[in-house]
């Protein structure tokens, strides 16, 4: 169920993702591609960047909740620090020249969450299959 929650979150950000995306693609009269505005390679950087991140968050969640290995608190602290970076990382990637403390703020926290969940469920599995005989 907490899964569920992330990914219900994090598909409303997407959603507010795409819409400023597609008004900024008809504010500029761009239908395709980025144009000449640096401001729609910006916010379509933030939309396209939180979704190839949650697809893994969402991906290693769901598998870290099934397992049941891991604590709630522990999982919606993983969860918390990636909804929040993920806003973090979308606010300063649109910031003028894309440069700003949100976006390393959120490129951390994502990468750092990432980064436990694979190694968390790499000694999760490992363990499993130590255990098991390889699988076998």
């Amino acid at each position: 169920m907490l899964t569920l929650f992330y990914a219900c979150a994090l598909t409303i950000i997407a959603l507010v993702l795409s819409f400023l995306t597609g008004r900024k693609r008809f504010e500029t009269k761009t239908n395709l591609g980025l144009g000449d505005n640096f401001e729609m390679l910006q916010i379509t950087r933030a939309h396209g960047n939180l979704l190839e991140n949650a697809l893994f968050f969402l991906i290693l969640l769901f598998l870290l909740e099934t397992v049941g290995q891991i604590s709630n608190i522990s999982i919606m602290i993983l969860g918390d620090i990636f909804l929040l970076s993920r806003i973090s990382h979308a606010y300063g990637i649109t910031r003028p020249e894309a440069t700003s403390i949100f976006r390393a703020i959120g490129t951390a926290g994502s990468i750092l969450v990432l980064s436990v969940q694979s190694i968390w469920g790499l000694v999760i599995s490992l363990n499993w299959l130590a255990n098991n005989n390889w699988g076998f």
